[in-house]
C-alpha cells in the first residue's frame, strides 16, 4: 500500500520529499509536474516533472537525448520546454543508479523572460520499468531548489528493484571553486555524481566555497570537501534551427 505523499504511476513510485506541491497530473497515466519548496504557480523558478517510459517508447526517447549535440535537436527540445534559447551543452553520462543504468542529459538556456536556467533530462532505467525526469532550476537560484529536487530523484522506485533511498551529499573541490558536486551516497559504496552546479553565473556569485566549508549544508544538505568527477556545462553558441 503506498504511504501518505507518494505518487505513483505505471512502473514506478515517489515518496515526496517534504515541501512539493502538485502543478499538474495525470494520475491514469503516471504523469506529474511538481513544483519544490519555494515555488508557486505564479512565480516558477524550478520545476520537476516525472513520467513513466513505456518499453516501445523508450529508444526513441534515448536517441533523443543522445542527439541533442546536434543544435536542431538540442533547439527543438528547448522550445518544447518553454525556453527562448539554449547557451550551453553537456555530453550524456550514464550512471549506475540503485534504481538501474541511467542517462543524464544537461544543459543550460534562457527562458521567455530572460533568466539562466538549467536542466536536468534523467532516463532511468530498471528491470521491468523507466521512467523520465525533467528538472528546471533558475540558475541564480539552483541553491534553493538543487537539493530538493536531487533527493526526489533518489527517492524514485521503480517495479522490480528494491532499495533504500540513498543520501544527497554536495561536494565541495578546494582545487576547483567554480562549481558544486551534488552526489547521492549509500554506506560501502562508491558516490554516484548527479551534477555539478555553478558557484557564478553571468558575473554574480552565487555561493561563497569557503562560507560553505564553514557552515557546511546547503539547504539542509551535507558538504563533503572532495574532489569532482562531473564535467561542467560547455557553453557555446545558441543553438539555431
Amino acid at each position: 500500500m503506498l504511504q501518505e505523499n507518494t505518487i505513483s504511476g505505471p512502473g514506478f513510485s515517489v515518496q515526496l520529499p517534504p515541501g512539493f506541491t502538485l502543478a499538474a497530473s495525470v494520475p491514469m497515466a503516471g504523469v506529474y509536474r511538481l513544483l519544490p519548496p519555494g515555488v508557486t504557480a505564479f512565480d516558477v523558478q524550478a520545476l520537476l516533472q516525472i513520467r513513466p517510459v513505456p518499453p516501445f517508447e523508450l529508444q526513441a526517447l534515448l536517441q533523443n537525448v543522445y542527439a541533442m549535440e546536434n543544435p536542431a535537436v538540442a533547439w527543438t527540445n528547448a522550445i518544447n520546454l518553454g525556453l527562448a534559447n539554449v547557451t550551453g551543452m553537456m555530453p550524456v553520462r550514464q550512471v549506475q543508479m540503485p534504481q538501474g543504468l541511467t542517462h543524464i542529459r544537461e544543459f543550460e538556456g534562457v527562458n521567455m523572460v530572460g533568466y539562466p536556467v538549467r536542466v536536468m533530462e534523467i532516463v532511468m532505467q530498471g528491470p521491468q520499468s523507466s521512467v523520465e525526469v525533467l528538472v528546471l532550476m533558475n540558475l541564480y537560484r539552483w541553491m534553493e531548489f538543487a537539493a530538493p529536487c536531487l533527493d526526489f530523484v533518489g527517492r524514485i522506485s521503480l517495479g522490480g528493484v528494491q532499495q533504500a533511498a540513498p543520501q544527497l551529499r554536495a561536494v565541495v573541490d578546494e582545487k576547483n571553486k567554480d562549481q558544486i558536486e551534488y552526489q547521492l551516497v549509500r554506506p560501502g559504496q562508491q558516490p554516484i555524481p548527479l551534477t555539478a552546479l555553478p558557484t557564478n553565473v553571468g558575473g554574480t556569485t552565487i555561493i561563497h566555497v569557503d562560507t560553505l566549508i564553514q557552515t557546511g549544508n546547503i539547504n539542509g544538505t551535507g558538504i563533503a570537501v572532495g574532489t569532482h568527477s562531473t564535467a561542467t556545462v560547455k557553453q557555446g553558441e545558441a543553438a539555431a534551427p
